[in-house]
């Protein structure tokens, strides 16, 4: 497809048979330097295009990055316009927005995902940002929903640390921050599954929007999947997305 005068290109992961119009669609950026292929081995999301749950959609960096503005890679420093790509594949997928469509980013594709979330966040139906952060300038402050995926171990994104890691902001400030631009009250739920350090889940954010901070005792700046994390990000942030109980991969 044409973005301005580049040409962009995505790879789609759907069942054979034709999905539910109740099915939604995951929009999955890739971390920096990381080909599609290898997204698809880390996430752990195309299990629900096979179970013919969900169509799972991967866009493909220029230069295997995302320009979140100010960061990263060969689409920062060439100023490539990542937000028109969004919306341009948001339009081409689903024309009237009648599914369900969230965008997952992890590390270098959180930083994406959040600066959509930032500048259009009705763009997608929810968000979840995976070992990634805002960039300074990048403040969410309509109502949507979002769950951030973090570890208290990550030496690259500090999660209540200032000045550690190569994020302006640990991940507590952030949540906080999302909490009171979001006008969420008390936590619905705090749970421990597995080797989760916590899953705080709020419910009650304004315009019936909700807010999830997943937290893994260690993973480093890997994304959580089993055996080492367990469970793994993608039944969380599934559970997170459809609004159904924690279930394994299917």
């Amino acid at each position: 497809m044409k973005v301005g005068k580049l040409t962009r290109t995505y790879e789609v992961i759907a069942p054979v048979k034709p999905l539910p119009k109740t099915a939604p669609v995951i929009v999955s950026l890739a971390g920096l330097r990381a080909t599609v292929a290898s997204e698809i081995t880390r996430d752990q999301f195309t299990p629900y295009a096979a179970a013919g749950m969900a169509e799972i959609v991967y866009p493909v960096g220029l230069g295997e990055s995302w320009n979140a503005i100010g960061c990263c890679g060969y689409a920062s420093a060439h100023k490539v316009d990542d937000l028109g790509f969004m919306k341009a594949l948001v339009a081409k997928l689903d024309p009237g927005h009648t599914r369900h469509i969230f965008l997952v980013g992890y590390s270098n594709g959180a930083r994406l995902a959040y600066r959509v979330a930032c500048t259009t966040p009705g763009l997608f139906n929810a968000y979840g940002m995976v070992k990634g952060g805002p960039m300074v300038d990048c403040a969410v402050s309509k109502p949507t929903s979002i769950i951030q995926v973090a570890s208290l171990d990550d030496p690259e994104v500090s999660y209540s640390q200032p000045g550690k890691g190569r994020e302006p902001l640990p991940v507590t400030t952030v949540v906080g921050r999302l909490h009171k631009a979001l006008k969420c009250g008390a936590p619905a739920s705090v749970i421990h599954p597995g080797n989760m350090y916590a899953w705080t889940t709020w419910t009650n954010c304004a315009s019936g929007n909700r807010l999830a901070l997943a937290v893994w005792k260690d993973g480093k700046h890997s994304f959580p999947r089993p055996p080492a994390s367990v469970p793994g990000a993608a039944p969380v942030m599934w559970s997170f997305f459809t609004k159904r109980g924690l279930a394994p991969l299917p």
